[in-house]
């Protein structure tokens, strides 16, 4: 009879999908890409950038904007990975757009672009000095924390040519790679 009844049970489970969340979030919910996030540049490097992630119904697809607030002059930051670059310094950055999916439950994978602007005057306000792009893997580590691994790639501006779309094109070489792990913390939610 309790054999019967486990038989049961699991053919239930079965028919009705019950499944276990893959990670915890918060309660019983499984892990989504979405939130306000501060991602922490971990030493040698002093740095910081924080975004909102949006996501598509699943939650597995997410779009994120963000802002770069603590950063690290292009030159310096090359020169400190053994590469001689000669980039114009930026007066500010453009935005962080990223495109991110996970890639298990409790990975992700994205890609991201920013610009280094150089602030020009009349009749055109800036000019991109710098293409900045990024890839990277993040992993849930607890509700409301990542850590990051950033692979780096800084373009001089004309690495965009053809189709002269805002992306490096795929003919072109950085001017210098390099990788930043971070701890990225979610911005709790108000109770």
């Amino acid at each position: 009879m309790k054999t019967c009844l486990i038989h049961l049970l699991v053919i239930l489970a079965l028919i009705f999908g019950v499944s276990a969340p893959v990670v915890a979030d918060e309660g019983d919910k499984a892990f989504k890409l979405e939130g306000a996030w501060v991602a922490k540049a971990q030493l040698p490097y002093f740095g910081q950038w924080s975004y909102v992630v949006s996501s598509d119904p699943s939650g597995k697809r997410g779009s994120g904007h963000g802002t770069v607030d603590v950063g690290f002059r292009a030159n310096f930051v090359c020169e400190l990975n053994g590469y001689e670059t000669d980039f114009e310094t930026s007066d500010s950055e453009s935005p962080i757009l990223v495109s991110m999916v996970m890639t298990g439950p409790d990975t992700i994978s994205y890609n991201a672009i920013w610009y280094g602007l150089k602030e020009i005057g009349y009749p055109f306000s800036n000019e991109i000095v710098l293409i900045g792009t990024v890839t990277g893997e993040l992993k849930v580590v607890a509700p409301g924390k990542m850590h990051g691994t950033h692979n780096f790639a800084l373009y001089a501006p004309d690495a965009d040519y053809d189709p002269y779309d805002g992306f490096p094109d795929a003919t072109t070489y950085p001017e210098c790679e390099f990788e930043i792990s971070t701890v990225d913390t979610r911005l709790p939610v108000p109770e």
